[in-house]
């Protein structure tokens, strides 16, 4: 699929990474869809600066904690566009919780916005566009086994499988992949002696940058041929993890 064609909605696409996947994508001329649910101010700015390229963009809030907003969400991209043909499973929660402290809201929170919200937002793109081809891309982690986050870990575990399911449902016109991140951007507020002590766990010895995600992320797009991949973005971490 030529960018320039498509249509992408990206899920938490006003900060951080998807902030970068929704820019690297207006720069290959795609119009963007940026979901938000609270980064108004964010949103707004990175709307702004794909407006100022001359991009197609508008913004999209939506809680995807909340039936009936997750179900809105890709029949309002493709009111505003005419369609949707590329969906970027970006939002995230990233919260602690471990065997003795992860709550039942905890569970449903995860499991809700990294597995339920990229199925059904894909299984609406999809029936939406019949025959048409397609793109989903799903934002996940190298590191799938976190104690500390075990909430998280198996919602993203179950991203993995449904990413290589709904690859083997819906060929030939569709191509299901993922992408798999390591440390790509501290958080805020990280200390730096933090910062260097996490570089230092990472084969490649530093941060990788969004540019890595994002010329990743345009190459699924332009092929027709990958589907049910794991495209891992992490200086070689994954090949620590046993």
């Amino acid at each position: 699929m030529n960018p320039e064609s498509a249509v992408a909605l990206v899920t938490g696409g006003a900060t951080r990474v998807g902030k970068a996947i929704s820019l690297a994508l207006a720069a290959r001329k795609a119009a963007v869809a940026i979901h938000y649910r609270s980064s108004d101010r964010e949103a707004r700015e990175v709307a702004e600066l794909i407006t100022q390229s001359g991009g197609q963009v508008h913004c999209f809030q939506a809680d995807l904690t909340d039936p009936a907003q997750i179900d809105s969400l890709v029949p309002s991209v493709i009111d505003q566009f005419g369609k949707l043909n590329v969906l970027i499973n970006s939002a995230s929660v990233y919260v602690q919780g471990g065997l003795e402290t992860t709550t039942r809201a905890d569970w449903e929170q995860n499991m809700t916005v990294h597995a339920w919200v990229p199925f059904r937002l894909s299984q609406m793109m999809i029936a939406a566009l019949g025959d048409a081809p397609g793109k989903v891309i799903n934002i996940n982690d190298t590191k799938l086994v976190k104690p500390n986050r075990f909430a998280y870990g198996v919602s993203k575990a179950s991203l993995a499988a449904i990413t290589r399911t709904l690859a083997a449902a819906v060929g030939p016109n569709v191509q299901v992949n993922q992408v798999a991140l390591g440390a790509i951007l501290p958080p805020s507020g990280l200390a730096e002696d933090r910062v260097a002590a996490i570089a230092r766990t990472v084969p490649a010895q530093r941060w990788g940058h969004p540019d890595d995600v994002t010329s990743a992320i345009i190459n699924l797009i332009e092929s027709d041929y990958i589907s049910a991949e794991t495209i891992h973005i992490d200086g070689g971490s994954n090949g620590t993890l046993g």
